[in-house]
């Protein structure tokens, strides 16, 4: 293994140690994100990763979120359907329209600008932009910004916030998990393997794939065997490494204005999502923890990880988050063609 990729993790190794010794949210994804980015930032570093290690890392954490259904998640989602999609298409439409006004008065063209303020999944939006011929570099520089503006912002809030949580769901998976059997194993490799014969096809397969597979097989009462939790705290550690090696503040700092035109647009549309989540908590008795987390911009595994260890409802707010990135890959390509025109 080339020495960069071993500094890289080692690096990492210390943040994850810091910020859950600090009672940090999702410590070991936070903190090999500043670490890493303040090493490059601050030292001749050039980090490096293992591709593999992250998409195990992804087909784990689809299956920690899948195992948190349970029959009650797909009776209680219904309600929750039609106020949370007008409330997300209220949420895309406003970014849209900031990016227009960002490429009408910034130094972005139009496609750019529009790609990079829509809500959608880093990788998603990189390939939408590829194939409308956008610039892919400021693309993933604003989606960057926006994935860490929800990573420090959210959590923190949802943390610290005084809410009442409902924690029903949670409390009838646990109870079902102890009713286990070696003979579901194999269904986890399944799970990992069509996840990723279908990455060309479904955005985040990696993660969708199996936690719609297991989450499914789980509320028809398939009792799953319970993988140790360190393998979920493994995959953390390998998604927050691979996050801060992907992050560059010097890319940051080039692109300018421009960034900090992105970094506001970011910054309010977290503040747009956390007041529309207490009007969807208003409109269909959802507790506001979950309705934030299920509102936030961007980052269907962080945050589905964040509910789980901050008492919120993972599993809706993870089948929230899928119908938003499905809504924005398969219907923003063809609204982008439009408003570009």
């Amino acid at each position: 293994m080339p020495s960069n990729i071993i500094k890289t993790y080692l690096i990492a190794f210390p943040g994850g140690l810091l910020f859950n010794f600090l009672h940090m949210p999702i410590p070991w994804i936070l903190g090999p994100v500043v670490f890493v980015v303040l090493a490059k930032s601050f030292t001749i570093l050039d980090s490096k990763t293992v591709p593999v290690a992250k998409h195990m890392a992804f087909v784990l954490l689809g299956i920690q979120i899948g195992l948190t259904f349970s029959a009650e998640t797909f009776r209680s989602i219904g309600p929750y359907l039609f106020p949370y999609t007008v409330l997300t298409s209220v949420m895309i439409a406003t970014s849209l329209l900031a990016g227009l006004y960002i490429a009408r008065f910034g130094a972005v063209d139009k496609t750019t600008a529009l790609v990079g303020s829509s809500p959608g999944g880093l990788s998603a939006m990189i390939a939408v932009s590829e194939s409308m011929k956008g610039n892919s570099a400021l693309v993933t520089i604003f989606h960057t910004l926006r994935l860490i503006s929800v990573l420090f912002i959210i959590p923190f809030y949802v943390t610290h916030g005084n809410f009442a949580v409902s924690t029903t769901v949670v409390e009838g998976v646990m109870e079902e998990m102890n009713h286990d059997s070696m003979f579901t194993l194999p269904l986890y490799l399944a799970a990992g393997f069509i996840g990723w014969r279908m990455r060309a096809w479904v955005p985040a397969a990696l993660v969708i794939v199996p936690m719609l597979m297991i989450g499914s097989l789980q509320t028809l009462g398939v009792p799953f065997y319970p993988l140790p939790e360190i393998l979920f705290t493994l995959a953390q550690f390998f998604i927050g490494t691979y996050l801060g090696h992907t992050v560059s503040l010097s890319e940051i700092v080039s692109a300018g204005k421009t960034c900090l035109a992105f970094l506001a647009l970011a910054i309010s549309m977290i503040g747009i999502g956390i007041g529309m989540a207490f009007l969807l908590s208003w409109w269909t008795t959802m507790d506001v923890k979950t309705a934030v987390l299920a509102l936030a911009p961007g980052g269907l595994v962080e945050m589905s990880i964040t509910a789980e260890q901050t008492g919120g409802e993972p599993a809706i707010v993870s089948s929230l988050q899928t119908i938003r990135l499905l809504m924005i890959v398969l219907f923003l390509p063809w609204l982008f063609k439009k408003l570009r025109t």
